[in-house]
């Protein structure tokens, strides 16, 4: 047996700022420690433009190479020895900085920045941290709903007037709210929404005729998203970036939804056909829509969606950055116990589908 290499040191990168954390950087970094003698673990940041990070989820991601921070001196000290990394960004072609790295834990739900490093050619696994925002943006999600239908943004603006103009909203009890995919986030609406009395219907990617999931009174196929649409008083979408769910939120589907149905975007901004969306909200087809994400992020201030009527945007900020972290450093530590003992990931990405 070879004992050095049982006992050889699993580097472990934390490619985030410390600051990310507070308070219990030290500690949290310090529990990964405990899990084994053989882990340490190294802080040493790698961040890239926000602008960067949206071009390399899209095809031709590559033409961007040069718009890509030069690493340190120190990242690449840090690169040249970790087998394992946290990590939001990741240089390109990172298998010719970082030639002992294994596995890859995502900070977001969203991987496709980190794919196109070229882990998959290399055989580098990668998990996401899918489920360590939902309770915070199905909160939001559901929120969201909330103001619409309450109207609150109409009594804010009748405040600001000094004016006592009562408006009524519409009561949640009865009504039916879709649910596009049904991940951890919309899994986490779900159960809120039953509070509610919300009769709740969704799509899950692998659902078949006669499949049940909890708190759902309804599943349907992808296939049949147009038939759920249009009995949905309201809709809350989040689903990954892929070539299939691309522009899938589109004139048809906002067609397919009833007039004053409100629509809301948690999930990827690639998702919905904006120039559609716009359309259905000047014409009044849809009652309001909110949007958390968009296909161009930072949106440019001439973008039209700034204008659009009974639109709420918010800019990429449904998470709540206390918990998301306290849980996604519960999830690394629980996946670099599996990694230690060789047993499965949890969120691990399927490199051949993209998710």
């Amino acid at each position: 047996m070879d004992t050095s290499a049982a006992d050889a040191p699993i580097v472990v990168g934390v490619l985030v700022p410390p600051e990310w954390f507070g308070q219990d950087f030290e500690r949290a970094t310090a529990s990964l420690e405990d899990l084994d003698r053989r882990v340490r673990v190294i802080a040493e940041p790698y961040l890239e433009s926000h602008d960067l990070r949206s071009a390399r989820g899209k095809p031709g991601a590559r033409a961007r190479r040069d718009d890509a921070p030069v690493l340190t001196d120190a990242q690449r000290g840090v690169f040249a020895q970790v087998d394992i990394v946290l990590a939001l960004d990741l240089p390109f072609d990172i298998t010719d900085v970082a030639p002992k790295l294994r596995w890859v834990q995502a900070v977001g739900a969203g991987t496709a920045q980190l794919q196109s490093a070229g882990l998959g050619p290399a055989g580098i696994r990668l998990t996401s941290a899918a489920g360590v925002n939902a309770v915070g943006i199905a909160e939001f999600a559901l929120a969201r709903v909330l103001q619409h239908w309450k109207r609150f943004r109409e009594f804010d603006e009748a405040q600001a007037r000094h004016r006592w103009e009562p408006v009524y909203g519409r009561q949640l009890a009865g009504s039916t709210l879709g649910l596009v995919g049904l991940g951890e986030i919309n899994s986490a609406v779900a159960a809120r929404a039953r509070a509610f009395d919300l009769r709740v219907l969704a799509t899950r990617r692998s659902a078949t005729r006669g499949a049940v999931a909890p708190n759902v009174d309804e599943l349907f196929a992808p296939s049949d998203l147009t038939a759920m649409l249009g009995q949905c008083d309201a809709v809350i979408a989040a689903v990954p970036e892929t070539p299939e769910t691309t522009g899938m939120m589109n004139r048809d589907s906002f067609a397919a939804m009833p007039t004053g149905a409100f629509f809301c975007n948690v999930g990827r901004g690639s998702f919905v056909d904006e120039a559609a969306l716009i359309e259905a909200l000047r014409s009044g087809h849809l009652g309001g829509a909110a949007l958390d994400v968009a296909s161009e992020e930072p949106l440019p201030s001439e973008h039209p969606l700034w204008d659009a009527p009974n639109l709420f945007l918010s800019p990429h900020a449904a998470a709540s950055p206390g918990a998301m972290f306290t849980n996604l450093i519960r999830l690394f530590r629980e996946n670099l116990g599996s990694f230690l003992a060789d047993e499965p990931l949890r969120n691990e990405v399927d490199l051949a589908r993209g998710y």
